[in-house]
């Protein structure tokens, strides 16, 4: 059977807020955030994987780690994009 994982999509006004809070572990622009997230795109079809878009608010994203007492960081945004995907709440 073959695996789905969740991706988190990201909007352009809200990148650079992303960064600032990720820090380093983001592309250091949106152009390359989306070259990526292409590349992840390719490698798990290549692996029969089904990837699940996840469209991640940034203020969503800062209350959950809030809410959850974690950093803001690349694991933390995986993590919130996966709850979102399985309709956990945030």
């Amino acid at each position: 059977m073959p695996s789905a994982f969740a991706i988190p999509i990201l909007r352009r006004n809200q990148y650079e807020a992303f960064r600032r809070e990720v820090g380093s572990d983001l592309a250091n622009t949106y152009d390359g955030w989306l070259e990526y997230l292409g590349d992840r795109r390719v490698e798990a079809t290549k692996r029969g994987e089904t990837m699940v878009e996840v469209e991640i608010d940034f203020d969503h994203f800062m209350m959950f780690c809030r809410t959850r007492g974690r950093n803001p960081n690349l694991k933390a945004l995986l993590y919130f994009a996966v709850e979102k995907s399985t309709g956990q709440k945030g």
